[in-house]
């Protein structure tokens, strides 16, 4: 992964952990700890693993704990923390469509072949409002082929960015590179 960008406010991994412990109406002026989340991507320790699935299971509904959740959710991924896994799982039923987005997502980035967890993020695609082609893609990532005819009911949605993840995906899965004649076309003509 590219980490140019990933120590921009020059936090230490200290000063992130208690920033992300800080309840929503005590945090310093000026400080967030939306910024706290995304610092810890530059500490791949346990502490701050901790620290990010406390930050995920803070259950307060405001949106800028809302966000910061989903921040958390997204640099678990990032850092490839396998001990969040059943935390990110649990996501997966959140009410918050872009909370479960992120945990599909973090999922993916993390890997895994545990296929309670794979059918439960394939069943996403029959819940109504959801990121589709986020879950599309995981799905293609970690290589679960009984999604398949689930991800082909995609294929011709008018999201053509949903459609050509479908398509993508449907090559990927079973070989048959014969979708990847419309991806083109959804290249070259916008």
């Amino acid at each position: 992964m590219d980490k140019r960008f990933s120590s921009m406010f020059g936090l230490s991994e200290a000063e992130s952990i208690l920033l992300l412990d800080t309840p929503l109406g005590q945090l310093p002026e000026g400080q967030s700890r939306y910024v706290a989340a995304c610092e810890l991507v530059n500490f791949p320790t346990e502490a701050a693993i901790q620290a990010l699935i406390r930050a995920v299971q803070n259950p307060n509904p405001e949106l800028d704990n809302r966000i910061v959740r989903r921040k958390s959710i997204e640099t678990l991924g990032r850092l490839s923390a396998v001990q969040a896994l059943p935390m990110i799982r649990d996501c997966l039923g959140d009410e918050d469509c872009y909370t479960v987005e992120n945990a599909v997502w973090a999922i993916g980035e993390i890997g895994t072949d545990d296929a309670v967890l794979l059918e439960q993020v394939a069943q996403l695609l029959e819940t109504p409002n959801q990121t589709y082609r986020v879950i599309i893609h995981t799905l293609a990532k970690l290589g679960y082929e009984p999604a398949v005819a689930r991800i082909k009911t995609f294929v011709d949605d008018e999201d053509t960015t949903i459609a050509s993840a479908a398509m993508t995906a449907i090559a990927r899965l079973t070989g048959d590179r014969t979708p990847l004649s419309q991806v083109v076309e959804f290249l070259l003509h916008p």
